[in-house]
């Protein structure tokens, strides 16, 4: 069986995890937190070069870094597809899954040490942040109208980065900008509201919810944070 590490507070970790569940595939999950090196589990470089999770332990070896583990996944386990029929149809798919992480997440988390630790941003931080969210929120409509799915008329990969990647935003956002960045993007929310009622997406969120207080004892423990 395979095995995925990692820790279900992270976005990264659970985009695997959500592609685990969504094709049925059974795996074991193993508890291991970022942050290694000589105070903790420095072992764990032998798995993800950079001590980062997700990984993904296969028969043949492990797989670091949530995009290529998408990869293995979909090749090892084509059936259900996670990705459309048709070149053009992946490609756009692939499009929306990297502009929601690159111009969405990236962004957003440079905020993140501030909302783990209730504490304020730099102002400039701020303001960089602020920008790039409504540049990117202003172009979100041009790759996808939400109006079943994030792409054509199947749960994708995309569906796994905007479900995953997006609330990230709108809590920095409603955290430090006293507004939802993406309440603009015509058809999000109720796109949102569908997916929440997913049976695995459910499973995500309550896994999260219940790993968060560890989480947060361990980065205190490790970081004082």
């Amino acid at each position: 069986m395979i095995k995925l590490h990692g820790f279900s507070a992270s976005n990264y970790y659970n985009v695997p995890k959500l592609a685990l569940l969504e094709k049925g595939i059974p795996f074991e999950e193993v508890l291991s937190y970022t942050g290694v090196g000589p105070k903790y589990k420095p072992e764990y470089l032998e798995i993800s070069p950079l001590g980062k999770v997700p990984a993904l332990e296969t028969p043949e070896g492990y797989i670091s870094e949530s995009r290529a583990i998408l990869e293995y996944i979909e090749r090892a386990y084509p059936e259900p597809s996670l990705l459309p029929a048709t070149p053009f149809g992946v490609a756009k798919v692939q499009e929306l899954s990297q502009f929601i992480e690159l111009y969405f997440e990236l962004v957003a988390r440079r905020l993140i040490r501030n909302l783990l630790t209730d504490t304020p941003p730099d102002p400039a931080v701020l303001k960089e942040v602020e920008t790039g969210l409504d540049k990117a929120a202003g172009a979100l409509p041009r790759l996808s109208t939400f109006e079943q799915f994030a792409y054509g008329d199947q749960f994708t990969v995309a569906d796994i980065a905007a479900i995953l990647n997006l609330p990230v935003v709108r809590n920095v956002g409603k955290a430090f900008m006293g507004k939802d960045p993406l309440s603009r993007v015509p058809g999000l929310d109720a796109y949102c509201k569908r997916m929440e009622e997913r049976v695995h997406v459910k499973k995500i969120r309550a896994d999260a919810a219940s790993n968060r207080p560890d989480f947060m004892a361990h980065l205190k423990a490790l970081y004082g944070i």
